[in-house]
Protein backbone atom coordinates (compact mmCIF):
# COMPACT_ATOMS: atom_id res chain seq x y z
CA UNK A 1 0.00 0.00 0.00
CA UNK A 2 1.26 3.89 -0.65
CA UNK A 3 2.19 5.07 2.58
CA UNK A 4 0.17 8.40 3.72
CA UNK A 5 1.23 8.93 7.14
CA UNK A 6 4.60 9.83 8.62
CA UNK A 7 6.33 10.59 12.04
CA UNK A 8 9.03 10.64 14.35
CA UNK A 9 9.25 9.53 17.89
CA UNK A 10 10.02 11.78 20.41
CA UNK A 11 13.56 11.02 21.19
CA UNK A 12 14.62 11.10 16.91
CA UNK A 13 15.01 6.70 17.55
CA UNK A 14 12.07 5.89 15.17
CA UNK A 15 10.09 7.07 12.33
CA UNK A 16 6.18 5.53 12.35
CA UNK A 17 4.61 4.87 8.79
CA UNK A 18 0.83 4.40 7.87
CA UNK A 19 0.17 2.54 4.56
CA UNK A 20 -3.51 2.61 2.24
CA UNK A 21 -3.57 -1.27 3.61
CA UNK A 22 -4.02 0.31 7.57
CA UNK A 23 -0.27 -1.29 8.41
CA UNK A 24 2.23 1.10 10.36
CA UNK A 25 5.54 -0.06 10.06
CA UNK A 26 8.41 1.38 13.10
CA UNK A 27 11.67 1.56 11.29
CA UNK A 28 14.68 2.27 13.40
CA UNK A 29 16.33 5.47 12.95
CA UNK A 30 19.90 4.27 12.78
CA UNK A 31 19.99 1.56 11.11
CA UNK A 32 17.20 1.95 8.76
CA UNK A 33 15.50 -1.63 9.12
CA UNK A 34 11.30 -2.44 10.38
CA UNK A 35 11.74 -3.11 13.81
CA UNK A 36 7.77 -3.74 14.03
CA UNK A 37 4.93 -3.73 11.79
CA UNK A 38 1.06 -3.72 13.14
CA UNK A 39 -1.72 -4.17 10.46
CA UNK A 40 -5.06 -2.51 11.86
CA UNK A 41 -8.49 -3.71 11.19
CA UNK A 42 -9.69 0.04 10.54
CA UNK A 43 -8.96 2.61 8.43
CA UNK A 44 -5.65 4.14 10.14
CA UNK A 45 -5.37 8.08 9.96
CA UNK A 46 -2.84 10.18 11.52
CA UNK A 47 -0.61 8.46 14.20
CA UNK A 48 1.45 10.07 16.93
CA UNK A 49 3.55 9.40 19.54
CA UNK A 50 3.14 11.35 22.80
CA UNK A 51 5.48 13.57 24.24
CA UNK A 52 7.06 10.88 26.74
CA UNK A 53 7.63 8.28 24.13
CA UNK A 54 5.91 5.98 25.88
CA UNK A 55 2.70 5.96 24.02
CA UNK A 56 1.53 5.65 20.65
CA UNK A 57 -1.89 7.59 19.22
CA UNK A 58 -3.56 6.98 16.41
CA UNK A 59 -7.07 8.32 14.63
CA UNK A 60 -9.05 6.14 12.88
CA UNK A 61 -12.18 6.02 10.08
CA UNK A 62 -14.61 5.41 12.89
CA UNK A 63 -14.25 8.52 14.92
CA UNK A 64 -12.12 6.80 17.52
CA UNK A 65 -8.50 7.38 19.18
CA UNK A 66 -6.83 4.53 19.71
CA UNK A 67 -3.78 4.34 22.20
CA UNK A 68 -0.98 1.59 22.12
CA UNK A 69 1.46 0.99 24.58
CA UNK A 70 4.97 1.48 23.03
CA UNK A 71 7.47 -0.19 22.38
CA UNK A 72 4.68 -3.13 22.92
CA UNK A 73 1.90 -1.72 20.73
CA UNK A 74 -0.49 -3.56 23.26
CA UNK A 75 -4.04 -1.96 23.48
CA UNK A 76 -4.18 0.41 25.86
CA UNK A 77 -7.74 2.12 25.47
CA UNK A 78 -10.10 3.16 22.77
CA UNK A 79 -11.69 6.28 23.13
CA UNK A 80 -14.81 7.26 21.14
CA UNK A 81 -13.70 10.91 20.12
CA UNK A 82 -16.09 12.14 17.09
CA UNK A 83 -19.01 10.93 15.74
CA UNK A 84 -17.48 10.54 12.13
CA UNK A 85 -13.92 9.93 10.40
CA UNK A 86 -10.97 10.87 13.13
CA UNK A 87 -8.42 12.82 10.58
CA UNK A 88 -5.79 13.94 12.61
CA UNK A 89 -3.97 14.40 15.97
CA UNK A 90 -1.14 16.89 17.20
CA UNK A 91 0.47 16.97 20.79
CA UNK A 92 0.94 20.49 22.25
CA UNK A 93 4.79 21.08 23.12
CA UNK A 94 3.98 21.48 26.70
CA UNK A 95 2.45 18.15 27.17
CA UNK A 96 -0.81 18.91 28.35
CA UNK A 97 -3.40 18.60 25.90
CA UNK A 98 -3.54 17.11 22.48
CA UNK A 99 -5.90 17.79 19.91
CA UNK A 100 -8.13 15.85 17.07
CA UNK A 101 -10.02 17.07 14.15
CA UNK A 102 -12.49 15.01 12.22
CA UNK A 103 -14.76 14.88 9.25
CA UNK A 104 -17.67 16.08 11.58
CA UNK A 105 -15.60 19.60 11.46
CA UNK A 106 -15.07 19.63 15.13
CA UNK A 107 -11.63 20.21 16.46
CA UNK A 108 -11.65 18.49 20.47
CA UNK A 109 -9.12 19.28 23.20
CA UNK A 110 -8.14 16.38 25.09
CA UNK A 111 -6.22 16.39 28.67
CA UNK A 112 -2.94 13.79 27.95
CA UNK A 113 -3.32 12.65 31.74
CA UNK A 114 -6.90 12.18 32.35
CA UNK A 115 -7.51 11.16 28.47
CA UNK A 116 -11.45 13.63 28.49
CA UNK A 117 -12.72 15.97 26.31
CA UNK A 118 -11.53 19.56 27.65
CA UNK A 119 -13.47 21.41 24.81
CA UNK A 120 -14.58 21.63 21.23
CA UNK A 121 -13.63 23.87 18.47
CA UNK A 122 -16.47 24.66 16.02
CA UNK A 123 -15.83 27.35 13.83
CA UNK A 124 -15.03 25.45 10.94
CA UNK A 125 -18.08 24.11 8.42
CA UNK A 126 -15.71 21.35 6.85
CA UNK A 127 -13.97 17.87 7.76
CA UNK A 128 -10.34 19.51 9.86
CA UNK A 129 -7.25 17.98 7.75
CA UNK A 130 -4.73 19.81 9.75
CA UNK A 131 -3.84 21.12 13.25
CA UNK A 132 -0.89 22.56 14.81
CA UNK A 133 -0.34 24.19 18.00
CA UNK A 134 2.10 26.88 18.64
CA UNK A 135 5.47 26.70 20.07
CA UNK A 136 4.03 27.86 23.70
CA UNK A 137 0.89 25.74 23.64
CA UNK A 138 -1.45 28.44 23.60
CA UNK A 139 -2.35 29.11 20.41
CA UNK A 140 -4.52 26.40 18.17
CA UNK A 141 -4.68 26.84 14.15
CA UNK A 142 -7.10 24.23 12.39
CA UNK A 143 -7.92 23.92 8.69
CA UNK A 144 -10.00 22.43 6.42
CA UNK A 145 -11.59 22.94 3.31
CA UNK A 146 -13.52 26.62 4.70
CA UNK A 147 -11.20 29.63 3.19
CA UNK A 148 -10.15 30.78 6.48
CA UNK A 149 -7.36 29.30 9.21
CA UNK A 150 -8.77 29.13 12.54
CA UNK A 151 -6.74 30.30 15.37
CA UNK A 152 -8.03 29.24 18.81
CA UNK A 153 -6.91 30.30 22.23
CA UNK A 154 -6.24 27.17 23.68
CA UNK A 155 -7.59 27.46 27.09
CA UNK A 156 -10.56 29.41 26.62
CA UNK A 157 -11.35 28.48 23.15
CA UNK A 158 -11.92 31.64 21.90
CA UNK A 159 -11.20 32.58 18.35
CA UNK A 160 -8.15 34.69 18.49
CA UNK A 161 -8.06 35.69 14.93
CA UNK A 162 -9.21 34.33 11.36
CA UNK A 163 -6.51 33.86 8.52
CA UNK A 164 -8.52 34.39 5.29
CA UNK A 165 -7.53 31.99 2.18
CA UNK A 166 -8.54 31.86 -1.24
CA UNK A 167 -9.31 28.26 -1.28
CA UNK A 168 -8.52 25.12 0.79
CA UNK A 169 -5.96 24.61 3.00
CA UNK A 170 -4.17 21.58 3.13
CA UNK A 171 -1.83 22.16 6.29
CA UNK A 172 -0.73 24.56 8.66
CA UNK A 173 2.55 24.54 11.14
CA UNK A 174 3.86 26.87 13.71
CA UNK A 175 7.17 28.25 13.90
CA UNK A 176 9.20 26.38 16.60
CA UNK A 177 10.06 29.49 18.40
CA UNK A 178 7.42 32.42 17.25
CA UNK A 179 4.08 33.77 16.64
CA UNK A 180 4.65 33.22 12.89
CA UNK A 181 2.30 30.19 11.01
CA UNK A 182 3.33 28.89 7.80
CA UNK A 183 0.50 27.04 5.71
CA UNK A 184 0.10 25.47 2.14
CA UNK A 185 -3.67 25.97 0.47
CA UNK A 186 -5.03 24.04 -2.61
CA UNK A 187 -3.77 27.13 -5.36
CA UNK A 188 -1.18 27.28 -7.92
CA UNK A 189 1.10 30.12 -8.74
CA UNK A 190 -0.16 30.47 -12.64
CA UNK A 191 -0.86 34.37 -11.93
CA UNK A 192 2.31 35.84 -14.09
CA UNK A 193 3.54 32.57 -15.44
CA UNK A 194 0.81 30.24 -16.67
CA UNK A 195 2.65 27.03 -17.87
CA UNK A 196 4.37 27.34 -14.30
CA UNK A 197 2.36 25.38 -11.52
CA UNK A 198 3.49 25.96 -8.32
CA UNK A 199 2.24 25.44 -5.31
CA UNK A 200 2.49 28.94 -2.62
CA UNK A 201 3.52 28.14 0.99
CA UNK A 202 2.26 31.48 2.72
CA UNK A 203 3.17 32.66 5.97
CA UNK A 204 1.00 34.54 9.09
CA UNK A 205 2.29 36.56 11.88
CA UNK A 206 0.90 38.15 14.65
CA UNK A 207 2.43 41.26 16.81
Amino acid sequence: GENINICWSPDGQTIAVGNKDDVVTFIDAKTHRSKAEEQFKFEVNEISWNNDNNMFFLTNGNGCINILSYPELKPIQSINAHPSNCICIKFDPMGKYFATGSADALVSLWDVDELVCVRCFSRLDWPVRTLSFSHDGKMLASASEDHFIDIAEVETGEKLWEVQCESPTFTVAWHPKRPLLAFACDDKDGKYDSSREAGTVKLFGLP
